[in-house]
């Protein structure tokens, strides 16, 4: 069986809801990311683990939320030993409204997932 991960910010719970419907749709385990922007305690092991990572950020001002950016960063340290090499990626946002360049957002995941 494969295991799953999502990976995800919420400022203000619309993505938490979206993070818990998807991960209950993948079986998957729930990693939130704080109002920090930070992970916690075990929660790298968990993504190093997983077959797969789903990414989920709000959508603030064209892009993910700066929590998320911070996560983002710091995977860095992955990348560089490719330690999530052949893992499957996807990624979710939301807005407050139905502009707010959603598909800028959905950008950045892919070129995350893509490094």
């Amino acid at each position: 069986m494969s295991k799953v991960a999502v990976v995800f910010h919420s400022g203000y719970g619309h993505t938490l809801r979206m993070a818990q419907a998807v991960a209950k749709g993948a079986d998957a385990q729930l990693v939130p990311i704080d109002a920090d922007g930070n992970l916690p305690d075990g929660s790298w092991e968990t993504l190093a683990a997983a077959d797969a990572i789903i990414m989920g950020s709000p959508t603030y001002m064209g892009t993910v939320s700066w929590q998320f950016k911070k996560f983002a960063d710091a995977s860095s340290k992955p990348w560089f030993s490719q330690a999530w090499k052949d893992k499957v990626f996807a990624g979710f946002t939301n807005s407050a409204t139905m502009n707010g360049d959603k598909l800028s957002t959905l950008h950045y995941l892919f070129t995350l997932a893509m490094q």
